[in-house]
């Protein structure tokens, strides 16, 4: 699993060489390049997908050069610590410390409008190959551009949705969660990201349409 997971970083390194985000981030005297997966290199885990890695403006990361065996809960995961006390009160305590985390694009960036359609479509093949070699027990997914992605191209099968109703000020507000499954065999749930702006009511009634 190790030597297939870093052969795919040789991939993604090719990726990132004709991206988009490359050629901004040498325009603009960024250093963000990017990073594949952290993981327990243990295969039929839980997977959390996200959008993308972040990267603050004027930090410079590194990129991954090597895949180890590692702990979400050791990881800085930034607003993703907020799906912790759902994934313990749905799932039990080890949960947490049994996810792979990867995101939909591998090139960070400050902001998702910097990464253009082209930087995507330049890590699906990756992904794909990612999800092929964890195979994961089920995915929790944060992207509405991986789920919406997925839904145009019927990669999905399975589909149900559930509409959650709030009020954001005045406005009535739907937010429908997905439920499907992805490559024929894997639950994958769509949820809302926990920096999407809703009511704490509605974020819990969002995670229990997909898991009570």
């Amino acid at each position: 699993m190790k030597d297939e997971l870093n052969q795919l970083l040789d991939d993604l390194k090719t990726a990132y060489d004709v991206s988009d985000i490359k050629h901004y981030c040498e325009e603009h005297n960024k250093g963000w390049f990017y990073s594949l997966v952290t993981t327990t290199m243990e295969k039929g885990g839980p997977m959390v997908i996200g959008f993308n890695w972040g990267a603050a403006k004027e930090v410079t990361y590194d990129p991954q050069l090597e895949v180890v065996k590692s702990d979400f809960l050791e990881e800085e995961v930034g607003s993703l610590s907020r799906i912790f006390p759902f994934c313990k009160q749905y799932f039990g305590d080890d949960f947490l410390s049994r996810i792979t985390q990867t995101n939909y694009c591998f090139f960070r960036s400050h902001e998702e409008k910097q990464i253009t359609p082209k930087d995507v479509e330049l890590c699906e093949p990756i992904l794909k190959r990612l999800i092929e070699i964890v195979q994961p027990s089920s995915i929790l997914c944060f992207s509405s551009q991986l789920r919406n992605r997925l839904l145009k191209d019927n990669k999905l099968n399975s589909v149900s949705s559930t509409p959650i109703k709030f009020k954001r000020g005045k406005q009535d507000i739907i937010y429908d969660v997905y439920k499907a499954r992805v490559d024929g065999e894997i639950d994958i749930y769509f949820l809302p990201h926990p920096n999407y702006p809703m009511k704490a009511e509605a974020r819990a009634a969002a995670w229990a349409s997909c898991f009570v």
